[in-house]
């Protein structure tokens, strides 16, 4: 008996596994070794409604990450590890899912950004010192004699295009060097387009220069505004800071933030040149990278990048730009005139001399004291008047004539300089505005 229990149970067992292979076809593959009907990947859409190739967003909210790796009619994930399942079309699923996913909105403002930052490339014809061998015999020995002689030195920048019709901005100290101006300046596009540069105008002041090329279907960056930055947010700096040791177009680009604003720098002992209100940045700035553009989250552009401060030498993380509403006014100056206008105030000032402090009872000798008005000149429209003290310029303590001087040096026509003065022995807020001489 027991023979035919064991016989009957076999029996039912072999029917059982035929009954399951022909209702449930998915238990075949369970007993090869596939996945089964359990299994949380066979619920995965087919490539054809994969959300990388639909557009829709992933199981984790972002676009075509889900099931990216999945082979045509199959809705399962393909095994790494064995090509024979990785179909070209599930590859370009793939890279797909891979590229949206990696497209963040920085990589958005640098492919609109960067199609307008230009390489430029200045070559100056500058006079030297040298020796040159007079004659070199065995009887009268070697015998050098000094020389001044000319060669051509060439200078590497970056710059942007601000407008259609080609004009770029770029940093002065890129195109003049010194006294000395470039003789020839080409800007090289992204495409490879080496194009011939006119120089519009120099500003050493703001060091700033404005160039023009002529070309067909120039691209242009767009500016933004430097009144609404935010310490804190993302800035990327784009231009050459390889110069001329790599011949390739494509600019470099590097990614910080924005790390101070309004900062201010004195002038150095024989400069011209003067920054204020300058943007502090820890996106490296190297040399090649000055007259490129800063760029916001955006893709616009927000500084031009000008200069670092570095023990080294190399970049250190605190790179300065100058503003971009600083950057568009002197551009239009330089396009309309050549040049930046000069300034008038009608305003004269002296040091608070103790003799002079004494004899109008001047307690605070901080300040300069205001010894003429031109009538009608902005400094009587703001309502100035002679004996007035003038404690603070642009929300700086002013001390002396030479510190007023300084706050006042490379103010634009159109500026408004805000004043702290002192009348009576009260503090009135007055504003003073720039205009043409």
């Amino acid at each position: 008996m027991a023979v035919w229990y064991i016989l009957a149970a076999f029996i039912g067992a072999l029917m059982g596994i035929v009954f399951l292979v022909v209702a449930y076809p998915e238990a075949l593959s369970s007993l090869r070794g596939g996945p089964t009907a359990g299994n949380a990947d066979s619920a995965q859409p087919s490539l054809a409604e994969s959300p990388a190739l639909s557009g829709q967003p992933g199981s984790d909210g972002q676009p075509g990450r889900s099931s990216a790796f999945g082979e045509p009619g199959t809705g399962g994930i393909a095994d790494p590890r064995t090509g024979s399942r990785r179909s070209p079309a599930g590859l370009i699923a793939a890279n797909e899912a891979i590229s949206t996913s990696r497209r963040t909105s920085i990589v958005s403002a640098v492919e609109r950004a960067g199609p307008a930052v230009v390489s430029i490339v200045a070559t100056f014809q500058m006079r030297r010192r040298g020796f040159s061998s007079m004659f070199d015999d065995p009887l009268f020995g070697h015998f050098v004699v000094p020389r001044l002689y000319t060669r051509e030195e060439p200078n590497t920048g970056s710059g942007v295009i601000i407008d259609e019709a080609g004009y770029i901005v770029t940093n002065a100290h890129v195109v003049q060097l010194g006294d000395f101006t470039a003789r020839r300046i080409r800007a090289v596009l992204t495409d490879g387009r080496s194009l011939a540069c006119t120089l519009v105008g120099v500003d050493v002041m703001s060091d700033l220069a404005v160039l023009l090329v002529e070309g067909e279907d120039l691209p242009v960056a767009a500016l933004g505004r430097s009144d609404d930055i935010m310490t804190g947010e993302w800035a990327i700096t784009i231009g050459n800071p390889l110069g001329l040791a790599v011949e390739d177009a494509q600019p470099a680009v590097a990614v910080g933030v924005v790390s101070a604003l309004g900062r201010n720098f004195r002038r150095q002992q024989g400069s011209r040149t003067v920054y204020r209100d300058m943007i502090q940045t820890d996106a490296t700035i190297n040399p090649g990278n000055s007259g490129g553009p800063l760029v916001n989250a955006f893709g616009e552009v927000i500084g031009i990048n000008t200069f670092i401060l570095s023990e080294s030498g190399g970049s250190e993380g605190v790179g300065f730009a100058i503003p971009i509403d600083r950057v568009r006014r002197v551009a239009d100056e330089l396009i309309q005139f050549g040049g930046t206008r000069r300034g008038w105030t009608g305003l004269s000032v002296i040091d608070i001399t103790e003799y002079v402090a004494q004899e109008l009872n001047i307690d605070n000798r901080l300040g300069v004291l205001v010894n003429e008005i031109d009538p009608d000149s902005p400094a009587d429209v703001a309502g100035i008047l002679v004996m007035d003290v003038i404690r603070k310029i642009n929300g700086e303590v002013i001390a002396s004539y030479p510190e007023a001087r300084e706050a006042l040096y490379g103010s634009l026509v159109g500026d408004s300089i805000e004043l702290e003065v002192e009348r009576d022995g009260r503090l009135m807020p007055l504003v003073l505005h720039i205009a043409e001489l």
